[in-house]
């Protein structure tokens, strides 16, 4: 005779109960959690990576500041021109940051400048170039057409005053020809050497930013004494989380933050990131 064991159904639990996939609701907690965590981390990871090009772009410019420093002292004193041919219809050649064998005419080799030839090539290490900053290398573009200081790092110098004698011989060749030496800043801890610069091209409809080799003033310094009323284009560029670096006479750099663009076409220029920090004058960038 078979024996029938009465079994009695157990309620469904965590231990008998067999699941199958995630529901639609499950996944779709899962995806928002997720979606969150990204908004909150990668802003956090964008800041953190800017941060540490930011502090290789402050390295490079202050080395800069050195090299110039160290090509004074070889050179009686005197810093290196920003420009010496500038004006010279048969030359243009020379630049701060590089040489080219022609301004006007030849092949792209020709008329682009080489840093490895420029005049503090050997102040600036075993490649004999300006250090690239590495904020700037994601935004200029290296093949728009005109953009003629390919070279420069992505840095500005002060060529009104610094790297020639504006205030002495007004927008001259001579002017390009003479630069300050080691002792004419009055005071070296604000007076601008170098600082991250830009200038912008219209390509196709389109703002292309370029590479630019002088950081200019606010105002035109076109004759000896106090400068004119017009304004330059800026060429300050604030790259760093709104911010740019400055290199100063007395070899140390720092982060400013813009406090004033050319009023004719400010919107303009502050989407562009383009300006002027400290007050508005000349009177950070002069010798006084």
């Amino acid at each position: 005779m078979t024996q029938h064991v009465f079994q009695p159904d157990l309620p469904a639990t965590p231990s008998n109960r067999r699941r199958g996939g995630f529901t639609l609701i499950e996944l779709l907690v899962v995806i928002s959690i997720i979606a969150l965590l990204s908004s909150i981390l990668l802003p956090a990871l964008g800041s953190a990576r800017e941060s540490g090009r930011a502090a290789v772009c402050l390295s490079n410019i202050r080395q800069l500041a050195v090299a110039n420093a160290a090509y004074a002292e070889d050179h009686s004193g005197f810093y290196v021109p920003a420009s010496e041919d500038i004006f010279d219809p048969a030359g243009n050649t020379h630049r701060w940051h590089g040489r080219r064998l022609s301004a006007n005419s030849g092949t792209p080799e020709d008329t682009t400048f080489d840093p490895s030839r420029g005049p503090l090539a050997e102040y600036l290490g075993h490649t004999g170039s300006v250090r690239f900053c590495p904020t700037f290398e994601d935004i200029f573009d290296h093949d728009t057409p005109g953009a003629f200081e390919v070279g420069t790092g992505g840095y500005g110098y002060n060529r009104a005053y610094i790297g020639g004698r504006n205030d002495l011989f007004g927008t001259s060749d001579k002017s390009a020809r003479h630069t300050a030496r080691t002792a004419d800043p009055k005071d070296p801890t604000h007076t601008v050497m170098f600082t991250d610069a830009a200038f912008f091209k219209i390509v196709a409809g389109h703002n292309r930013m370029i590479e630019y080799s002088f950081a200019e003033t606010p105002f035109i310094q076109s004759f000896p004494g106090p400068p004119s009323t017009d304004r330059w284009s800026p060429s300050i560029h604030f790259r760093h989380q709104q911010n740019t670096h400055a290199a100063w006479a007395d070899g140390h750099a720092d982060a400013r933050a813009m406090t004033f663009t050319n009023p004719q076409f400010r919107d303009f220029y502050r989407k562009l990131n383009l300006g002027w920090f400290g007050p508005e004058s000349n009177e950070l960038f002069d010798l006084q």
